[in-house]
């Protein structure tokens, strides 16, 4: 069996979506509930939450189980997405703490890693500091580009500035250590 292997920047802008982390925290507190429950639950119409939830499973975080007649939805890693189980960890840590505002959190940590030239970012500070400057010779994107990636970065607390250099900053939260271990080579 082949593995799936959704792109880690696409699976980030998925969690990105306000109405994706509702339902998944909807799941998390209650598994087992079909289209229509978790649309009432999560306050969207039943077309967007379905199409929503064809999203997240496209990702290989949810279990759709058939019930007789109805479809019911789990959080579960789907074995062939090698991506999923990390991440369907870190998430259900995240909604397990008593953080007050768990759904921004994962948004802005997901956004973090929400396109490849901010993946880029990321990789290239892990390995040492570097100017706004020295950065944007290497990662070769406008100018304007690079600076609304870095801003981004920096409001998620994974790029700080000092000494007119940029720096990567190890995260502790646990969506964003497991974002930072699948990153490609």
């Amino acid at each position: 069996m082949q593995n799936l292997n959704p792109t880690l920047w696409r699976t980030c802008r998925m969690l990105s979506g306000d109405a994706r982390v509702r339902l998944l925290r909807a799941l998390h507190d209650q598994p087992g509930r079909n289209v229509t429950e978790l649309a009432q639950a999560v306050d969207i119409g039943l077309s967007d939450a379905s199409q929503e939830l064809r999203r997240i499973q496209s990702r290989g975080l949810l279990q759709p189980e058939h019930r007789g007649a109805a479809l019911v939805y789990r959080l579960g890693a789907d074995p062939q997405v090698a991506s999923a189980a990390p991440l369907l960890k870190a998430l259900k840590a995240t909604f397990a703490s008593p953080a007050t505002d768990s759904a921004t959190t994962i948004q802005a940590i997901a956004n973090s890693f929400g396109h490849p030239k901010r993946i880029a970012i990321l990789k290239s500070l892990m390995q040492a500091p570097k100017s706004v400057y020295g950065l944007h010779n290497e990662i070769r994107t406008a100018y304007g580009n690079l600076q609304r990636h870095l801003q981004i970065l920096l409001d998620s607390g994974l790029v700080c500035r000092k000494d007119r250099q940029l720096h990567f900053i190890a995260p502790t939260h646990p969506l964003a250590r497991a974002l930072l271990k699948l990153l490609p080579e």
